[in-house]
């Protein structure tokens, strides 16, 4: 079905986008509407995440233009189109997704995935709170540092028998909570066989304990094992480029072709038809006929606005 334009706003996988776009008002939503509605709104959401990601990338490293083709044309309506999200309890979630739907391999699973470098979750919206990387001045940077924490930092089970059960940071958690979803943690441990567990149980606090004491809860320092996913944690391991040492370096190199592959071939998935840019907008002698698929001319409607009030039930989040 691919990338058209429409939101599904009774699907509470969806809780917060109308902070985003709406009928009018939201940032990206007005931008559309005085620059760029002869694109349809497919083409538009494509090309703004294309912009974020180069904008985010350190030193505007990352440039997606290259992956970019037109021609995506929008639904109106899209009920139950949130249910194709991966759901966020395991990496059976993520196989059927991006493997067995879009006909990505592991390595561009786990390259997507990455994009919970950027962004937060919200206690408000999908029920986990949090940021996915170290500090919320990184939350802001498209680079490695995700794969990175999930080797870095020592992980327990969090909201244990609930429908938000994730995973939080065993040492200080100041600021912003520090989380990982069983989909982040999946694609290098085997988090079902030994839970509960802790990802390192080597790590100390400040004060000598063990940071996989869980304050407040039970004790977890049971090791988690590594998954049997080789293709997966290889590329966990490919990604964060960590030394022999056990340092990391700055190398975002294989990160960022590895995501370049993976997203170009998710952004034109259901697509046959669609066009590259072209070099110069004056037409030639002998243009060729826009393809039938090709966004119209006029400016394409706004969906429906959203309900004013989300469902109360929290989402099972998909990545960010």
């Amino acid at each position: 079905m691919g990338a058209d334009g429409c939101i599904d706003w009774q699907h509470e996988a969806n809780n917060g986008l109308e902070t985003i776009w709406c009928v009018d008002g939201c940032p990206l939503t007005q931008i559309y509407q005085e620059k760029y509605s002869v694109m349809s709104r497919a083409d538009f959401w494509v090309a703004s995440a294309n912009a974020v990601v180069k904008l985010s990338s350190p030193n505007n490293e990352l440039d997606l233009k290259s992956t970019f083709k037109w021609g995506r044309v929008d639904a109106e309506q899209c009920p139950d189109s949130a249910l194709r999200l991966p759901g966020a309890s395991d990496c059976g979630q993520v196989q059927d997704v991006f493997l067995n739907r879009l006909g990505l391999n592991w390595t561009d699973a786990v390259a997507l995935i990455g994009g919970h470098t950027l962004g937060r979750g919200s206690s408000d919206f999908s029920g986990h709170e949090g940021i996915w990387v170290d500090m919320d001045a990184e939350a802001t940077i498209f680079d490695k540092r995700y794969y990175e924490e999930v080797l870095r930092k020592t992980w327990v089970p969090r909201n244990e028998g609930t429908d938000v059960q994730d995973w939080t940071w065993g040492g200080n958690n100041d600021g912003s909570p520090r989380f990982m979803l069983n989909t982040d943690m999946c694609l290098l441990f085997d988090i079902e066989t030994t839970f509960p567990c802790c990802s390192r149980t080597d790590l100390t606090r400040n004060d000598g304990t063990n940071q996989c004491d869980r304050r407040n809860s039970v004790l977890s320092d049971t090791q988690c094992s590594r998954t049997t996913n080789e293709d997966a944690a290889n590329a966990m391991l490919q990604f964060a480029a960590q030394r022999d040492d056990g340092r990391f370096t700055n190398d975002n190199e294989p990160f960022f072709t590895a995501f370049s592959v993976a997203w170009e071939m998710a952004t034109i998935n259901g697509w046959d038809n669609l066009q590259e840019l072209a070099l110069s907008c004056v037409p030639t002698e002998s243009p060729t006929p826009a393809p039938s698929t090709s966004p119209t001319l006029n400016p394409t409607p706004v969906p429906t606005a959203p309900p004013t009030q989300s469902p109360t039930a929290p989402p099972t989040p998909g990545p960010t």
